[in-house]
């Protein structure tokens, strides 16, 4: 043991981690290994140690030839490698083609070389994994060995058995490229097949929509009296969103329920130095046991929490709405749900696709968990550090597309027959309110009707188109009569109606959700060196 030909002096202590003086060593005997631990004193500097060192015994020398297979890098290390390069010095003087030299296992990224003048082996290695040896096999000439001392003699010619070892193994390592092809198909088909034959199996079966026939441009009317929310989940498939939450709220003030009028309130500029009045839309209770519907209740208790100290108006109510987060997102998760279930009850929504979902993610589960395990319990084999990432990464990717499947659920949830007519019943009724105020001959709409249609437009997302329609066509005793449209300085059009619905979006935008919590190739076979054996090459 040295440093810049300097010897270190025996006698330290062995522990990994102990203390001891810097210039020593010390060495012990374990079984089936030799530790060697040495001391020194260094601070952000590259040090070059020399350790020295007899093998006896290693050295097979046969009749014809020597050789010499020593594990260069030993699987004791838990850390990985850079960079590998080992030589050996041979004995005697040699011409190029009488020496022979292979590197080992495969698996490790090698080459082994000798040299530009054919006799001076040598191998080559990057990025040798933890746990990982590396062994380099040398033969040569027994003429060149002028002493059998200290090596193995075994009486015959063995350069044709190494020879037949070492093609053997070239034929290993093509069969093992063979089956790490197959093992990286079967992985590919793993990631994409399961999961695949899964959604499209319950797709064609619940989610694939009935097909009906219906040849109108438009609705003149609502098509059925459906509350607004059902009709906005309907088209949607499903889930509610918080335009049918504004349309449940305007319904609720037409029906009497809540009360809504307009009224002035004072607004502070110039940092507060000076003052405004503006038009603003109050929200109150009023004859709330008139939501009587599975979704109105979870939004009365909404805006009974909110306007539990009086009405508001809404520049006030949108704060208000936010300060029982918690409390006001489980009620608006029950309306979302109340609107789901009474699809499913009034027979417009076939949600039985999820049961089959349900099952496949779990076949899907166990079946990877199933190979899994095999593959762990096959620890240790050639082909583990290919198939443990490979399944990980095809779990993950069938999760992925099971996730996205199950969240979008127009691949398992599907109208019925009635259902489906129905929905295409009211995208017309949603054209023609698109389309309403440039007919050249609007019919006459009883007051009561149009009531009806803002509502309903709420949901579909064309109310703008309904209040234009209303600013052009509307008998004037709209106003009076209506307890959803207001008007203002510019009509139902930019007035109160207008201000009312993009100021309670506004205060609905985020507002229910939950708070949250802080906080040259090498071949296969091998392992014999270092007191030998080892197989495959590079």
């Amino acid at each position: 043991m040295a440093e810049a030909g300097i010897a270190y002096r025996p006698g330290a202590p062995t522990e990994l981690g102990s203390e001891g003086d810097p210039g020593s060593f010390g060495v012990e005997r374990r079984a089936g290994s030799v530790r060697v631990v040495w001391h020194y004193q260094a601070f952000a500097e590259s040090r070059t140690f020399r350790i020295s060192y007899r093998i006896t015994g290693l050295a097979v020398a046969y009749d014809d030839v020597v050789d010499v297979n020593l594990k260069v890098w030993g699987d004791q290390w838990d850390q990985t490698l850079g960079n590998l390069f080992a030589t050996i010095d041979l004995p005697g003087e040699q011409s190029p083609g009488e020496v022979l030299v292979w590197g080992h296992p495969r698996s490790v990224n090698g080459a082994s070389s000798l040299g530009p003048s054919g006799v001076a082996p040598s191998l080559t290695a990057e990025r040798v994994p933890a746990g990982q040896w590396v062994e380099l096999r040398v033969v040569f000439p027994r003429s060149d060995l002028q002493s059998t001392e200290g090596a193995t003699v075994v009486a015959g010619d063995g350069l044709d058995e190494i020879l037949g070892y070492e093609q053997s193994q070239d034929g290993q390592a093509a069969a093992d490229r063979t089956w790490l092809i197959v093992l990286v198909a079967i992985i590919a088909l793993m990631a994409f097949l399961p999961a695949t034959v899964a959604v499209t199996y319950i797709y064609r079966l619940y989610g694939r929509e009935p097909d009906v026939t219906y040849d109108r441009e438009y609705e003149q009317e609502p098509p059925s009296d459906h509350a607004p929310a059902v009709i906005g989940g309907l088209l949607r498939q499903g889930p509610a969103g918080t335009e049918d939450f504004v349309a449940t709220m305007f319904d609720l003030i037409r029906r009497g329920a809540l009360r809504a009028q307009p009224a002035t309130v004072e607004k502070k500029t110039w940092l507060g130095l000076g003052r405004e009045d503006i038009s603003d839309l109050e929200i109150g209770l009023a004859r709330v046991e008139l939501a009587t519907g599975a979704a109105e209740t979870p939004v009365i208790e909404i805006l009974e929490r909110v306007l539990s100290s009086g009405p508001l108006p809404l520049t006030e109510f949108r704060h208000e709405i936010r300060d029982d987060a918690a409390a006001n997102a489980a009620s608006y998760d029950k309306f979302e749900s109340e609107v789901r279930q009474e699809q499913v009850r009034l027979g417009l929504l076939d949600r039985s696709g999820g049961k089959p979902l349900a099952w496949a993610i779990g076949i899907i589960i166990a079946a990877f968990a199933v190979v899994y395990l095999v593959v762990q319990a096959l620890a240790g084999s050639r082909w583990t550090p290919v198939l443990v990432p490979g399944l990980i990464i095809a779990f993950i990717m069938n999760a992925v597309v099971m996730l996205l499947f199950g969240i979008r659920q127009t691949g398992w949830v599907k109208r019925t027959e009635q259902g489906a007519m129905l929905a295409v019943r009211w995208k017309a009724f949603k054209r023609y309110l698109q389309d309403f105020s440039r007919l050249h001959e609007a019919p006459a709409i009883a007051l009561d009707l149009w009531d009806e249609y803002l509502v309903y437009a709420i949901t579909l997302g064309v109310a703008d188109d309904v209040l234009e329609a209303a600013r052009m066509y509307a008998p004037e005793e709209l106003a009076q009569t209506s307890q959803i449209y207001w008007y203002g300085t510019q009509g139902f059009s930019g007035g109160h109606s207008t201000n009312a619905l993009a100021g309670l979006q506004s205060a609905l935008s985020g507002a229910f959700a939950p708070p949250s919590s802080s906080g040259g190739g090498f071949s296969g076979g091998g392992g014999g060196g270092g007191g030998g054996g080892g197989g495959g090459a590079w």
